[in-house]
């Protein structure tokens, strides 16, 4: 047997270990033993670990073919807490089925490396049409340094907070974002030619460690990307892996023009108010007919398509047309994360759940500190029944990106709703200052759960105020891209016992 296979069947939860191929399940070095049908009920939880089982799904693989009543399966649990000596280790989700609680597998964790942020760069052109491509600039350096796998880079979302200023604000955004160092920097222009400054602040000390000014003309600019990126991990590591460094050499753009508008198609797609991709998409095609082996120009391109049609019907031959764009994307720039991390994204929305894994890990293997591709394997998480495994994954992106989005907070209120802890979901989707009525929906059904009628009468109000014919019970079914049809039926629980609570229709049907 390979290591690899013999790894897939050895678990570990808590201070137990369940090793298939050897047929043991020890604590510490102490056997423990169970019954033929306990032990295998065990077994099912154990490579469904994170995930919650039904009862029936159970009692069809523990007793194939033999009736059995739930007494059987309730038995069989009490067997495995009482030999396991901890009642927690197997979560019973009410009315749903059960957990086997384990510790998933998340990304890296930082290990001692060093903290870095790198905050927004100052536009010193005087010309606010240049804001993206200084922003597009920081946030390459950001890819670059995370690329190297020698330090832990914070998330654009929290670093971006903090514009590059005078050194009396350091300590507040040192402070704010738990950032060991800080980059800060400026770009001016003079005609095509860019002037860069760049300082490295020691975060503790606030101190400036190294400053340089670089002088590039066009396409220049790519290449002090590098260089920038180079020199700050040389001064906050001792060793430096060159290969890492060759892979965070990514083919950048043949025209700073393609750069600039793929920059500002960014700026669109990522409005905290109100996303209209449709004004981003001209650009994107622009940027490719500038330069059309622009890999992340075709990515992006792919995501904005996508979420043009996100809210449709859903559609496989868009879905597989987009699909296709972002896999071009990932072969025109192999050594970016970004056109997986879309790959995955469309596949998840064409129900290919396996394949979405599969792309996000490679985003990952590729930046394994994007804290984009790690909230979205959250998300992933979630839609494949596996909440606590989702819950993990997010936390790891909110120590990556500690200033937190709002999507981080509706995602995590999904794993949570998906354990049936209704109070703590409503709590996540109450933090967002703005919630889309979707969101309001969510929440009605979290406080339907709880049985708080005047909640969650105000929010399907304010739901129906907006659209009086809101398709709620519709888009659960048919938008929610669960792997499971019990996580989709659980929504609509929610949904339904809100809708009654409400005394109003379930409205649109499929």
């Amino acid at each position: 047997m390979s290591d690899t296979a013999a790894a897939q069947d050895v678990f570990h939860f808590g201070p137990f270990v369940l090793d298939l191929h050897r047929g043991t399940l020890v604590k510490g070095s102490t056997p423990v033993f169970l019954r033929p049908k306990a032990h295998a009920l065990l077994v099912y939880l154990a490579r469904n670990m994170g995930r919650i089982v039904p009862k029936a799904e159970l009692m069809d693989v523990v007793w194939p073919g033999v009736y059995v009543t739930e007494d059987s399966l309730t038995q069989s649990i009490r067997e495995i807490r009482k030999e396991l000596d901890d009642q927690e280790q197997i979560r019973t989700v009410s009315r749903r089925g059960y957990m086997l609680v384990g510790s998933p597998r998340v990304a890296e964790e930082p290990n001692g490396r060093p903290i870095v942020a790198v905050l927004r760069f100052r536009n010193e052109s005087g010309d606010p049409q240049r804001e993206p491509i200084v922003d597009g600039f920081a946030e390459d350096i950001i890819t670059g340094l995370g690329h190297s796998g020698s330090v832990t880079v914070l998330a654009r979302n929290s670093s971006f907070q903090f514009p590059s200023q005078e050194p009396s604000a350091w300590a507040d955004a040192a402070s704010r974002i738990g950032a060991d160092f800080l980059v800060e920097g400026s770009v001016r222009w003079s005609g095509e030619d860019a002037l860069v400054s760049v300082t490295l602040v020691d975060g503790r000390k606030l101190q400036q460690l190294w400053g340089q000014r670089y002088e590039a003309h066009d396409v220049e600019l790519f290449s002090v990307q590098r260089e920038i990126g180079e020199q700050i991990v040389n001064r906050l590591v001792s060793r430096l892996d060159e290969a890492t460094l060759q892979r965070a050499a990514l083919r950048p753009a043949q025209s700073l023009e393609a750069y600039e508008l793929v920059t500002r198609a960014l700026a669109i797609l990522r409005g905290q108010e109100h996303v209209e991709p449709e004004k981003a998409l001209p650009l994107l095609e622009m940027a490719i007919a500038r330069d059309p082996s622009y890999g992340v120009a075709y990515a992006h391109l792919a995501y904005c398509k996508f979420s043009m049609r996100r809210y449709d019907e859903v559609d496989h031959k868009a879905l597989e047309d987009i699909l296709l764009i972002a896999i071009r994307a990932a072969t025109l720039a192999p050594g970016s994360a970004v056109p997986p991390r879309v790959m995955a994204v469309v596949r998840l929305y064409l129900r290919n759940h396996a394949a979405a894994e599969g792309d996000l890990r490679s985003a990952l293997s590729l930046n394994r500190y994007d804290a984009d591709s790690i909230e979205q394997m959250g998300y992933l998480m979630a839609m494949r029944g596996r909440p606590l495994d989702a819950l993990a994954w997010i936390d790891r992106a909110a120590r990556l990106n500690p200033i937190v989005p709002p999507w981080y907070h509706f995602d995590r209120a999904l794993a949570l709703y998906g354990l049936g802890e209704y109070q703590a979901a409503a709590e996540a989707l109450q933090l967002p200052p703005r919630r889309q009525l979707w969101h309001r929906a969510r929440l009605a059904a979290c406080y339907a759960q709880l049985n708080d009628h005047e909640r969650c009468s105000r929010e399907l109000e304010a739901v129906f105020e907006a659209f009086p014919n809101y398709p709620l019970v519709w888009i659960a079914r048919e938008q929610m891209p669960y792997e499971r049809p019990e996580d989709i039926d659980h929504l609509v629980e929610g949904f339904t016992k809100a809708l009654g609570l409400a005394g109003r229709p379930l409205g649109r049907e499929h």
